[in-house]
Formats: structure tokens, sequence, C-alpha cells
């Protein structure tokens, strides 16, 4: 009796998948419609800070991260429907600022619209200018200091929920994209952000700004940025620079990047980068520095680098100075 009731449980399942299956295969796909994407990563790093009595440690970052995106091409109905729906990184980090990670849709989610002259999007996203200061200003290990680091007490944001972003489509060699978030509590909180992009053969220039007023609740004063920067491209060497203005209230804080990276071969790269931050108006002894080497080695959908970091934090203060060694693969389907 057991087993004729197991075997029935199972034929209904069966029969459930299979009539899913059908109602799936009804749905008659156009254009560019579906794709599985990710990447598998992940790296060791040994970490020597250079505080007195502060011990060594060793940790493996989990970067690894899987999505799944379309378009649909319509016959009757003018733009395209986009969608995309992607995790976070797959780590159990527990920290707040990583809350997303290992969520189903904790990286760029959306659904939009593609028309000729562009893109727009819903969802959860990055900011316009967020994307310039992320890629390539803040690679390799530059994030600490060029990235989310200032000592404001402003939070900029990155990527946020809640965002409306516009992408417009290459006019020439120039584009812009143009964000808008932050309006949960408030329409007057929203956040704006901006990027436009210039681009040729040897060189490519761009420049972002983001913008928040102060909270309705006077829970944070008005804060924003600008950055400019661009990259040059001379046969096997990239050179790229950014420069980065922070306010936040009355308060100010800069913040530079450079980085060049070299192609030995096809497959054997180094590049190095350079961040820092002066003091923050207001404060002394609020001034960073990165210095990081990478050696690469590329394979096919397969990267594998090597990195050296150094990090002086607070001028003269020596708490949260230190020394990284990272060795990691990243694997891209």
């Amino acid at each position: 009796m057991e087993k004729m009731f197991k075997r029935a449980l199972l034929g209904t399942a069966i029969a459930a998948v299979a009539a899913a299956g059908s109602a799936n295969a009804a749905v008659q796909l156009a254009g560019e419609n579906f794709e599985i994407y990710g990447t598998a990563a992940a790296y060791n790093m040994f970490d020597s800070p250079k505080a007195s009595g502060s011990d060594s440690t060793n940790t493996v970052g989990i970067e690894s991260k899987i999505g799944f995106k379309g378009k649909h091409v319509y016959e009757d109905f003018g733009p395209d429907f986009l969608w995309q729906i992607e995790s976070g990184w797959a780590s159990h980090a527990d920290s707040s600022w990583a809350s997303d990670r290992g969520l189903l849709g904790g990286r760029d989610t959306f659904i939009g619209l593609g028309f000729d002259f562009g893109n727009l999007k819903i969802g959860r996203m990055t900011h316009a200018s967020y994307d310039i200061v992320d890629w390539p200003h803040s690679n390799p290990g530059l994030g600490n200091v060029f990235d989310w680091n200032n000592d404001l007490g402003a939070g900029f944001q990155d990527r946020a929920d809640n965002m409306i972003r516009f992408e417009s489509a290459a006019m020439g060699p120039v584009k812009f994209n143009v964000t808008a978030s932050g309006m949960e509590s408030s329409t007057s909180d929203i956040i704006t952000s901006a990027a436009v992009y210039f681009t040729q053969d040897k060189f490519g220039l761009h420049a972002g700004i983001y913008s928040r007023g102060e909270a309705e609740d006077n829970s944070f004063e008005e804060h924003s940025y600008a950055i400019v920067g661009g990259n040059v491209y001379l046969d096997k060497l990239t050179l790229s620079a950014a420069y980065k203005l922070m306010e936040y209230g009355d308060n100010d804080q800069s913040a530079i990047s450079a980085t060049a990276q070299y192609l030995f071969t096809d497959k054997l790269l180094a590049k190095v980068g350079y961040a820092s931050t002066d003091d923050a108006e207001g404060t002394t002894g609020t001034s960073d520095q990165a210095i990081t080497a990478r050696l690469g080695y590329l394979l096919p959908s397969t990267y594998l680098y090597m990195d050296v970091r150094n990090y002086d934090m607070n001028d003269s203060d020596e708490s949260a100075d230190t020394t990284r060694l990272l060795i990691g693969a990243e694997y891209y389907f």
C-alpha cells in the first residue's frame, strides 16, 4: 500500500512537470530571448596589519554569481521587453553591507523597455556615476580608498533598490546614462546621477555627477560628488586616471586614482594602481593611500591573478594600515 502511494505521488509530480513544460513550450520566443550567465570566482587573502599587536589573518573571498537575462522582440509592439535577474555573491558574509549576498536578485535585477534611442529600466541597479567610480578606477584593489571611502560622513549609494535608469543609445562617439533613486520615504529625498562617455579608438573620456539634497526629516545633509576621468590605449599599454570631489554639507574631500596595465603577451599582463585622498575639510590626519600591483594570466573564459595591496589609512595613524596578498581566479560563463 505504501509503495502504491509513493508511486502515485511520483506519477502526480511527473504529470505536473510535464504539464508545466507543455505550457512553457507554448510560449513563442523571438529575438534574443534567454541567456544564463555567471562567474565562478574566489580569492585567498593573507592580511598582515601594520599596527603593533595585530594578528595576521587568512580569508577566502567568494565573488561567484549567476544571472538570467533576456530580450523579447515583438511583432506588434514597438519597444523590446528587457529583463534580468542576478544573484548576489554566493557568500555567507555576516555583515550589514553584504546583506544582498547569496540572494537571487541581490545584484542587478530589473525589467525595462528597449527603444531605438535607448533603454528605460526599473529595479535594482547601479547609479550612472558609480559605474565610472567602480570601473576602471577602483581596480585592482583601489576601492578601499577611491570607492566607498570618505571621511565626511556621507553615505553615497552605489547599487540601489527602487531605481529608475535610462541608458542612451550611442550617438556617434557619445552616450549617456541617467539614474534616480532614494525616494522610498519621500520623493524630496531623490538621488539623481548622470554619466557621459566619449569614446575614440585611442582614448576615452568620461564624467559623472551624483547629487542628493538634505533629507526631509533632517537625518542627513546635502551631499554630492563629481568625477572626471579617462583611458588612453597605447597598443599593449593602457593608462587610466580619475579625479573625484566629494561634498557633504559645507565640507569636501578629494580623491584621485591612476592605473597602468601592460600586456606582455596575449595571456600575461601586469597592472599597477595608485589611489589617494586628501584630508577631509575640517579634519587633520584623514588622508588615505592605496598602492597595488597585479600579475594576471588569461585563459579561455578564465582570469588567474595575484595581487599585492598596501593601504596607508588616516595619515600617520597605523591602526587601519595593512598589506594584503591575494591569489584568485575568475571563471566566466
